[in-house]
């Protein structure tokens, strides 16, 4: 044997040593712990993309989203957006029961959720009437048995499709949608002084929209992860992004890490553990992609029939929709290591937010395809 032979043979050896360390280190045991009832007037319960989302004072709160309940969107079917609020509680089975009904103040969709120690703070989003610079509050009151709504400084922009974060009695907020584009700003608010309102940091490498921001140990401190996620462009398809983004409070900047396996948006995550990082699900773009570029195809073509030619093509290839990534994604921040760690059994949804309960793993609501909600609440144990 050479010693190249050998030398090849020690990096594979030690590669599968790093992913074997790696998948003991955090397994999941996934099920359907729950599920969002249907809104008054319809039959069954749809679900909601972009529903505010979280955990306050020992229940589950889901509330707001959007859906398209009188046909699908290549249909025809028009975008719904809601204010119904709904909170869980865990019995018994260790499932999710519905305890409560709620209204949002307004109807909101696809807002930066983030459970902090004051309440579910929803920073931005849409609704019919575009995207919102509000920043909503909301906590549960055991004594009252009812949700209880704050108004927070409202952001330096209308923002939707933002991430949100949460350390040390402060939020943070990067990129998101505007109106006219993409954002690559980054901004903080510190909770115990709102009169000083949201404060800018270092803009982020790139705009981008639908990615995952989280907090997590670098094996010296705490940092801020920025991971995935799309920036929609006017004159070709959305740039979609595999990219790891750093930021360093010490430093005071982002640098990149290593990137994804692959380009994923709209996907959800957790920290957990010492210094692991939990990706689940997210669109690696194929059919969106293509749907991008039947759309700019529509819009120049003068030609009637060929427009509905085109029109057709767009609705079967939305309407055949696979479903979204079911990969679960494990990195090392400490190692800047990634690891495919198996499969969610279930179809996983984009467009929502994952919130960590204990030692356990919620996922609420969200699209399962093109133009398709879930009411299924989907949860998963960590073992570490």
């Amino acid at each position: 044997m050479n010693r190249l032979t050998i030398l090849l043979l020690t990096l594979m050896a030690f590669s599968f040593s790093s992913l074997a360390q790696t998948k003991q280190a955090v397994s999941l045991q996934w099920k359907i712990t729950g599920e969002l009832p249907a809104t008054s007037g319809q039959e069954k319960a749809l679900g909601f993309a972009g529903p505010v989302a979280g955990e306050n004072n020992g229940v589950l709160m889901v509330g707001g989203g959007s859906n398209f309940p009188g046909a699908a969107p290549w249909l025809g079917g028009r975008k719904t957006y809601y204010n119904d609020g709904y909170v869980f509680k865990k019995n018994s089975n260790d499932s999710f029961v519905l305890h409560k009904a709620f209204k949002l103040p307004f109807n909101l969709a696809y807002s930066a959720c983030v459970s902090t120690s004051q309440g579910i703070v929803c920073a931005g989003g849409e609704s019919e009437n575009g995207p919102t610079d509000k920043v909503l509050l909301i906590q549960w009151n055991n004594e009252i048995n009812d949700a209880v709504f704050k108004n927070l400084p409202a952001l330096p922009l209308a923002l939707t499709n933002a991430s949100a974060t949460f350390l040390n009695g402060c939020i943070y907020i990067a990129g998101g949608e505007t109106a006219s584009g993409v954002s690559d700003g980054f901004f903080y608010l510190d909770l115990k002084k709102l009169n000083e309102g949201w404060k800018a940091l270092p803009s982020l490498p790139k705009a981008i929209s639908h990615a995952v921001m989280v907090v997590q140990w670098n094996g010296q401190r705490n940092c801020i992860y920025l991971l995935g996620g799309r920036k929609k462009n006017t004159n070709a398809p959305s740039d979609l992004y595999a990219s790891v983004f750093q930021f360093d409070f010490v430093a005071n900047k982002w640098s990149e890490k290593h990137s994804l396996p692959y380009a994923m948006s709209a996907g959800t995550g957790v920290a957990t553990g010492k210094n692991f990082i939990l990706l689940f699900g997210g669109d690696k773009g194929e059919t969106f992609h293509k749907t991008e570029v039947l759309i700019a195809a529509i819009a120049a073509e003068k030609d009637s029939a060929k427009k509905e030619q085109l029109n057709q093509q767009k609705a079967a290839l939305q309407a055949t929709h696979p479903g979204f990534s079911k990969d679960i994604l494990v990195y090392d921040a400490k190692k800047d290591q990634w690891a495919k760690d198996g499969c969610i059994p279930f179809p996983v949804p984009v467009t929502t937010t994952a919130i960590k309960w204990g030692n356990e793993v919620l996922i609420p609501g969200g699209e399962i395809k093109a133009g398709v909600r879930t009411p299924q609440i989907l949860s998963a144990k960590i073992n570490q």
